[in-house]
Protein backbone atom coordinates (compact mmCIF):
# COMPACT_ATOMS: atom_id res chain seq x y z
CA UNK A 1 0.00 0.00 0.00
CA UNK A 2 1.05 3.68 -0.68
CA UNK A 3 1.86 6.00 2.00
CA UNK A 4 -0.93 7.92 0.94
CA UNK A 5 -4.25 6.55 1.69
CA UNK A 6 -7.16 7.46 -0.65
CA UNK A 7 -11.04 5.76 -0.39
CA UNK A 8 -12.16 3.02 -1.31
CA UNK A 9 -9.53 1.02 1.09
CA UNK A 10 -11.10 -1.99 2.49
CA UNK A 11 -10.46 -4.31 5.76
CA UNK A 12 -11.47 -7.34 6.42
CA UNK A 13 -11.62 -9.18 10.18
CA UNK A 14 -9.62 -11.96 10.82
CA UNK A 15 -11.62 -15.05 10.63
CA UNK A 16 -14.17 -13.91 7.85
CA UNK A 17 -15.64 -16.74 5.53
CA UNK A 18 -14.97 -16.02 2.17
CA UNK A 19 -16.18 -17.57 -1.00
CA UNK A 20 -13.50 -20.44 -1.79
CA UNK A 21 -13.25 -19.73 -5.49
CA UNK A 22 -12.33 -15.60 -4.33
CA UNK A 23 -8.62 -15.10 -4.28
CA UNK A 24 -7.76 -11.86 -1.93
CA UNK A 25 -4.13 -10.86 -0.85
CA UNK A 26 -4.42 -9.30 2.63
CA UNK A 27 -2.00 -8.33 5.14
CA UNK A 28 -2.42 -7.46 9.00
CA UNK A 29 -3.15 -3.82 10.08
CA UNK A 30 -4.32 -3.66 13.45
CA UNK A 31 -5.24 -6.00 15.55
CA UNK A 32 -7.99 -8.32 14.00
CA UNK A 33 -8.83 -6.48 10.92
CA UNK A 34 -6.62 -6.88 8.22
CA UNK A 35 -6.20 -4.23 4.58
CA UNK A 36 -6.80 -5.96 1.33
CA UNK A 37 -4.08 -5.24 -0.76
CA UNK A 38 -4.89 -7.26 -3.96
CA UNK A 39 -8.47 -5.61 -4.82
CA UNK A 40 -9.97 -2.22 -4.64
CA UNK A 41 -13.58 -1.58 -3.47
CA UNK A 42 -15.12 -2.41 -6.73
CA UNK A 43 -12.79 -5.44 -7.96
CA UNK A 44 -14.17 -7.00 -4.77
CA UNK A 45 -17.16 -6.47 -5.02
CA UNK A 46 -17.35 -7.78 -8.63
CA UNK A 47 -15.06 -10.66 -7.33
CA UNK A 48 -17.33 -11.25 -4.28
CA UNK A 49 -20.85 -11.30 -6.86
CA UNK A 50 -18.68 -13.58 -9.44
CA UNK A 51 -18.70 -15.94 -7.08
CA UNK A 52 -22.63 -15.44 -6.03
CA UNK A 53 -22.33 -13.72 -3.25
CA UNK A 54 -22.98 -10.61 -1.41
CA UNK A 55 -20.78 -7.65 -0.50
CA UNK A 56 -23.06 -5.36 1.31
CA UNK A 57 -22.73 -1.52 2.15
CA UNK A 58 -24.51 -0.79 5.55
CA UNK A 59 -26.17 2.81 6.31
CA UNK A 60 -24.80 5.08 8.59
CA UNK A 61 -20.98 6.33 8.41
CA UNK A 62 -18.47 6.63 10.97
CA UNK A 63 -16.12 9.54 11.20
CA UNK A 64 -12.87 10.16 13.00
CA UNK A 65 -10.50 12.84 12.33
CA UNK A 66 -6.83 12.50 13.53
CA UNK A 67 -4.03 15.13 14.04
CA UNK A 68 -1.34 14.79 10.77
CA UNK A 69 -1.10 14.38 6.91
CA UNK A 70 -2.75 11.73 5.01
CA UNK A 71 0.25 8.58 5.71
CA UNK A 72 -0.47 5.56 6.60
CA UNK A 73 0.43 5.64 10.44
CA UNK A 74 -2.31 8.54 10.49
CA UNK A 75 -4.60 6.09 8.47
CA UNK A 76 -3.53 3.55 11.20
CA UNK A 77 -4.77 5.79 13.92
CA UNK A 78 -8.39 6.55 12.46
CA UNK A 79 -8.85 2.53 11.85
CA UNK A 80 -8.22 1.81 15.89
CA UNK A 81 -10.84 5.08 16.57
CA UNK A 82 -13.44 4.09 14.15
CA UNK A 83 -13.21 0.21 14.90
CA UNK A 84 -13.64 1.57 18.84
CA UNK A 85 -17.08 3.75 17.82
CA UNK A 86 -18.60 0.52 16.45
CA UNK A 87 -17.66 -1.67 18.65
CA UNK A 88 -21.44 -3.44 18.64
CA UNK A 89 -20.96 -3.53 15.32
CA UNK A 90 -20.77 -7.59 14.31
CA UNK A 91 -20.12 -7.09 10.70
CA UNK A 92 -17.17 -8.33 8.96
CA UNK A 93 -16.01 -5.83 6.88
CA UNK A 94 -15.40 -1.74 6.56
CA UNK A 95 -14.68 0.30 3.85
CA UNK A 96 -13.11 4.13 4.06
CA UNK A 97 -15.39 6.16 1.83
CA UNK A 98 -13.45 9.43 2.13
CA UNK A 99 -10.65 11.04 3.39
CA UNK A 100 -10.22 14.80 3.50
CA UNK A 101 -6.86 16.45 5.29
CA UNK A 102 -6.54 20.11 6.04
CA UNK A 103 -4.87 22.63 7.80
CA UNK A 104 -5.66 25.07 10.78
CA UNK A 105 -3.28 27.10 11.88
CA UNK A 106 -0.50 25.01 10.45
CA UNK A 107 -1.67 21.97 12.65
CA UNK A 108 -2.52 19.30 9.92
CA UNK A 109 -5.05 17.10 10.52
CA UNK A 110 -7.09 14.36 8.19
CA UNK A 111 -10.34 12.79 8.54
CA UNK A 112 -11.47 9.39 7.79
CA UNK A 113 -15.20 8.44 7.05
CA UNK A 114 -15.77 4.96 6.84
CA UNK A 115 -19.37 2.46 6.14
CA UNK A 116 -19.29 -0.94 8.11
CA UNK A 117 -19.74 -4.10 5.32
CA UNK A 118 -20.65 -7.52 5.29
CA UNK A 119 -19.30 -10.06 3.06
CA UNK A 120 -21.87 -13.16 3.12
CA UNK A 121 -23.26 -16.24 1.27
CA UNK A 122 -27.38 -15.17 1.94
CA UNK A 123 -28.89 -11.89 0.50
CA UNK A 124 -30.83 -11.60 3.65
CA UNK A 125 -28.63 -9.75 6.12
CA UNK A 126 -28.07 -12.89 8.89
CA UNK A 127 -25.22 -13.03 11.31
CA UNK A 128 -22.50 -15.61 10.15
CA UNK A 129 -23.18 -17.07 13.85
CA UNK A 130 -26.79 -18.20 13.06
CA UNK A 131 -26.74 -19.59 9.45
CA UNK A 132 -25.06 -22.65 8.68
CA UNK A 133 -23.62 -22.50 4.99
CA UNK A 134 -23.67 -25.34 2.61
CA UNK A 135 -21.56 -23.89 0.38
CA UNK A 136 -17.56 -24.53 -0.14
CA UNK A 137 -15.99 -21.67 1.80
CA UNK A 138 -12.41 -20.35 3.08
CA UNK A 139 -11.69 -18.13 5.67
CA UNK A 140 -9.05 -15.25 5.38
CA UNK A 141 -5.63 -16.14 5.99
CA UNK A 142 -4.71 -14.64 9.42
CA UNK A 143 -4.12 -15.90 13.20
CA UNK A 144 -7.64 -15.95 13.83
CA UNK A 145 -8.08 -18.11 11.19
CA UNK A 146 -6.40 -20.93 12.32
CA UNK A 147 -7.93 -20.82 15.54
CA UNK A 148 -11.66 -21.26 13.31
CA UNK A 149 -10.86 -23.83 11.08
CA UNK A 150 -11.38 -26.35 13.98
CA UNK A 151 -14.13 -24.96 14.58
CA UNK A 152 -15.85 -25.50 10.92
CA UNK A 153 -14.81 -29.03 10.88
CA UNK A 154 -16.67 -30.20 13.84
CA UNK A 155 -19.75 -28.67 12.38
CA UNK A 156 -19.59 -30.71 9.65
Amino acid sequence: MPDRAKDGIIFIRDGTILPAMLSVTTEAFVPNWRIVTSHDRSALARSIEACNWYFFYLAGNIQATVLGGNTRRVLRKAVKAILTKRADDKSNSLEITAIVSRRLLGISFTTFTAHSRQIQQRIALIPEAKVVSSAPATPVVGEAAAKLEPALASRS
